[in-house]
Formats: structure tokens, sequence, C-alpha cells
């Protein structure tokens, strides 16, 4: 099993291919949005709005703590009613057009702007928790043949983590060289170019079970080897399990 998945994992036939291209940037998706980055300097952003008070200061971040624990509920109950694209679909534009309202209020300095600003983030963070949040994980789960799902998944957390330590390293830097309210337009620009990879690329995982999922990938590109793996590996499982009984058998047969 060892080297069937991580053969598989980096010299993948296209069926192979195409699955690890959708969970593996599925995953990295979830984090190019930039939701860690944006978490971990919410204090910035609230800053650069205008709010001074540390008090006032305090009880925005709690408010958006609140607002992103409520809405994960909300998606946790709505990813296996409404199914997944639509989820994710819906989203990534919500998050699009909070983004674009953080961006434009902190280039605007009106009378509402801090007001606007603290209701684009709160919408963002909501619209996050009902798609691209827990689809980030449980799409690519969803989504990887059993042949390689603990190493995809492995190498998909890898780079779910590498991207989130991107993104968040490279914020204050990109704002404050580019302004609050640019970077804001570039990560709503990025939420639209993950949104047409996903709806290019993302099958309806609601309902289907991985040997579907296997048959599908299989089905649209042409190519039966991850059948072949997934028999490969449920006869190598039968073979490991049968071979302690055998001996047993065996043994006892000698001793009769």
């Amino acid at each position: 099993e060892n080297g069937l998945g991580w053969y598989i994992i980096f010299h993948p036939s296209p069926a192979f291919q195409r699955m690890l291209m959708v969970g593996i940037g599925t995953a990295v998706a979830q984090q190019a949005v930039g939701i860690d980055a944006i978490q971990y300097y919410l204090l910035d952003v609230i800053e650069d709005s205008g709010i001074d008070s540390d008090k006032k200061e305090c009880m925005v971040l709690v408010f958006l703590g609140i607002v992103k624990l409520v809405f994960v509920f909300v998606g946790g109950k709505l990813f296996d009613k409404r199914g997944r694209r639509p989820l994710m679909f819906a989203s990534l534009i919500g998050m699009t057009i909070a983004l674009i309202t953080v961006g434009v209020a902190l280039k605007i300095d009106t009378g509402i702007s801090t007001a606007t600003v603290i209701v684009g983030l709160a919408a963002y963070l909501a619209f996050f928790s009902i798609g691209m949040g827990p689809g980030g994980w449980l799409i690519p789960s969803e989504i990887f043949a059993i042949s390689i799902r603990a190493k995809a998944m492995s190498v998909a957390t890898m780079l779910n983590r590498l991207t989130a330590t991107l993104m968040a390293s490279t914020f204050l830097s990109t704002a404050h060289a580019m302004g609050f309210g640019e970077f804001f337009f570039l990560l709503a620009f990025i939420c639209l170019i993950v949104l047409a990879f996903l709806y290019k690329f993302l099958p309806e995982t609601k309902g289907r079970s991985l040997d579907d999922m296997s048959e599908y990938f299989a089905e649209i590109m042409g190519d039966q080897s991850v059948l072949q793996a997934e028999i490969e590996l449920v006869q190598k499982r039968e073979k490991e399990e049968d071979q302690p009984l055998a001996e047993v058998v065996q043994n006892e047969a000698e001793v009769i």
C-alpha cells in the first residue's frame, strides 16, 4: 500500500492527476482566500478603519468571533442539505462581495466607513464559515481514492498550512506596500479565481461514496487505472488478512 500510494501521487495517471488537482487545490484555496491572515491581523484592520479605543476594538473582535462561530454550525447543517458545490459557490461569491466592500470602505473615508468595514468583515467570516471553511477539509476527504487517501490528505494538509503561513507572513508587508484597501481587492480577485477553478473542476460529492468518486474520475478522464489501483489494494489487504489465518490452519494440521 505504501509503495502504491506514494508512486501514484508522484507519478499520477490522468484520473489520479485530476483527483489530486481538485482535492489539493481545494485545500490550498481555503487559505489562499486569506482567512488566517485576516484573522491574525484583524486588530490592524480594525485600527485602520478608524477605531482607536481598546474597549471598542475588543468588542468588535468578540462580535466577529461570535459571528464566525454561529455560522460554522449553520454551514454544518447546510452542507448536507444543499450539497457541496452550491455552498462553495455561495461562500466565494459572498466573500468576494464582502472583501470588495471592506476595500472600498477603507479607501473612502466617510462617516460610515468604520461600520461598513465591521459589517464587511463579519460577512466575510460568515460566508467563509458556510462554505470554504468546512469544504476545504471535507471535499478532499470525499474525493481521494482509498489507495491514496492517507498520503494525499497529508500532502493537502501540508500545502494548506504552507499557504496559510505564506499569506499570514506577507499580510502586513503587502498591505502596507499596497494599502489595506488594495490588498482586500486583491483577495477578492483571488476568490474569483478560486470560484472559476471550483466551478470547472469540482464535482458534487454529496451522497456519493469513495467508489463512486473513483468511478467518476475514471469516466471523465477515460482512465481505468484508478479502479485497478483500488482492486489491487483490496486484494493486497485480503491477502494480508488471510495470511495469519492460513498459518494457524497449517500449524493445527501439523499438530493433528
